[in-house]
This record gives structure tokens, sequence and C-alpha cells, in this order.
């Protein structure tokens, strides 16, 4: 079973507990697995799918941006490219409906964090009163060990793509 747990705090500030959050094998993964949701799996510019996606600030670093979530989208690497450090709505100007839907998901509250954090102890609990055995991970965890070991998705959804 995939235990998964979001520390909504940690999402909406990944500063919060500094260098330890930023060590490890497995840093990115779950920041990355909850942006490519939070986006639909497509560049959050121009749309595009069945391409790498990157991680992608809205507002520049260098314009005072931060690591956040609710400041990070998912970009193809042409829209990445051309933002570059640019503004978001210099870079968006002609395209005031993507600006506004951009800027409305950047800022969707964390709902389904919070639905899951409520509802993983009970499945988990559910499942071990069925006697078998269970073994917990994150996705995060999934993900990594099925690429160390070269094993493929069998996912049903587009869980493992672009990666």
């Amino acid at each position: 079973m995939e235990l998964v747990k979001f520390d909504t705090q940690k999402i909406q500030n990944p500063e919060i507990s500094g260098f330890e959050y930023q060590q490890g094998e497995l840093f990115g993964y779950d920041v990355r697995e909850y942006l490519l949701e939070k986006w639909g799996r497509l560049c959050a510019y121009c749309g595009a799918t069945d391409t790498p996606l990157e991680v992608e600030h809205i507002v520049p670093r260098s314009k005072g941006g931060s690591n956040r979530v609710s400041n990070l989208a998912i970009a193809c690497h042409q829209c990445n490219q051309d933002k570059g450090a640019m503004d978001i709505q210099e870079f968006l100007n002609n395209k005031p409906s993507v600006l506004a839907r951009v800027l409305k998901v950047a800022k969707t509250p964390l709902k389904d964090a919070a639905a899951v954090n409520s509802t993983r102890t009970q499945i988990f609990e559910t499942l071990k009163a069925t006697g078998l055995p269970v073994i917990t991970g994150s996705g995060a965890d999934t993900k990594y060990n099925r690429r160390r070991l070269n094993l493929p998705c069998i996912t049903l959804d587009r869980c493992c793509l672009y990666w």
C-alpha cells in the first residue's frame, strides 16, 4: 500500500525545516508528483502533453519568487525557456485567459492533500484488519524503487509518464 502522507506545511513552505528537507535521494519526487496532478499533467502555459514537463517558478526566484508550491507550475521545456526570468504578466501578456487560469490554479487550496491525510490512516487500518500482510511506502518510494530496479509502471493512470 502506498501510504501517502502530505505535510501541507512543507508543501506550502518547503524551507520550513531548512537543510534536511533539501537532502536525500527522493528530494523533489513528492512535490513534483503533487504538481503534475495539480496542473493536470500538461504545460501550464501552452497545454502541451506527451512531452517532458519541468517544474517552473511562476514568479521567478530572481524577482523574489519562492519555492512554495503555490509559486510552482509544470511547463514544457520550450515554455520554461521562453519564460526564463520574465514576470508571469509579461510572459502571458497576450494571453489573458491563460494568465487568469495559471494564477487561479496556482492558488488552489491543498484540498486533495487534506483529504488524503484524513483518510489514509483509516484505509491502512482497514487493510491491516484483513489479516493480510501490509507493507507501506509513499508513491515516491514506489517510483524510486521501480526506476532503480527497472520495473515497468502498471498503474492505470498517467502517474509514470515523463520521468
